[in-house]
């Protein structure tokens, strides 16, 4: 079901190029739809990262953008190099579904009323004590070594921004929220995720260049960067750890660009 979605999209770029071997003045309405591929993030994001994944040298890609990403050791506990952290059956997961901390979950069912405002919404939350608050969240990437439970977090951005509210939480930014699903891990057994260790995982975002020059155009780039040089951020967006390291958790928050891939691996 998911291959699909990608082979007819990709037909559907195929189809049109024929149609339109000279692409110069088309409308949007006519080429939005048929050219989807070319700013679909789930296409950059697969085809870029499964590239580097199957390159003969892919630890060797692996290290460069890691040290470009978080210096070159790796600001974590137990793994003192990057070669370290790879060294293993290496896996690359797209989509990858992990649930909302429970200390979140309880944290925010006895705060909604600071975090919600819509009467309806308040009403919802109280139909079922078993209801959870907040979904799973579906990471774009993720790079795992069940090795040494070692893992590399990805959110990936073309053209959108992140989203900064959630269904219950109107404060829940999709930072703070990839932020806090790593610093736990509530997968279940059985699918490959549950040998990932919270306190060995980071997190990068992944956007094209233009938007890292061009930081303050996107919430993320706000965010990012307030993140990585104002630890206190961190314990602002996420008021539910009061006993986390954030300086450490600071230091452990990377972006990378499309355009450094591609630099590394042309193609």
């Amino acid at each position: 079901g998911q291959i699909s979605y990608y082979k007819q999209s990709a037909e559907r770029y195929l189809k049109f190029l024929i149609e339109y071997p000279d692409t110069t003045g088309i409308p949007l309405t006519t080429a939005r739809s048929p050219r989807q591929i070319e700013k679909d993030e789930r296409f950059w994001t697969v085809t870029a990262l499964k590239r580097l994944f199957d390159d003969p040298s892919r630890d060797d890609l692996l290290v460069t953008l890691l040290t470009e990403a978080f210096g070159a050791v790796p600001p974590i506990t137990g793994l003192n190099s990057w070669v370290d952290c790879l060294e293993g059956d290496l896996k690359l997961y797209f989509e990858a579904c992990l649930p909302s901390p429970s200390i979140y979950v309880n944290w925010l069912r006895k705060n909604l009323p600071s975090r919600q405002m819509v009467p309806y919404v308040i009403d919802a939350a109280k139909r079922d004590n078993a209801r959870t608050l907040e979904g799973a969240t579906h990471v774009d990437a993720i790079f795992l070594n069940p090795t040494n439970g070692f893992a590399w977090l990805i959110e990936a951005k073309v053209l959108s921004d992140i989203s900064y509210s959630t269904s219950f939480d109107n404060y829940r930014n999709q930072i703070a929220r990839n932020l806090d699903v790593m610093l736990a891990n509530n997968s279940q057994p059985g699918f490959g995720l549950e040998v990932r260790n919270p306190d060995r995982s980071l997190f990068a975002l992944l956007t094209p260049g233009g938007f890292k020059t061009q930081s303050s155009s996107r919430l993320y780039g706000w965010l990012i960067n307030d993140y990585q040089t104002n630890p206190s951020a961190l314990q602002r967006d996420l008021p539910h750890r009061p006993n986390t390291d954030w300086v450490g958790l600071s230091k452990r928050i990377g972006w990378l660009t499309f355009e450094d891939l591609e630099r590394i691996r042309p193609g």
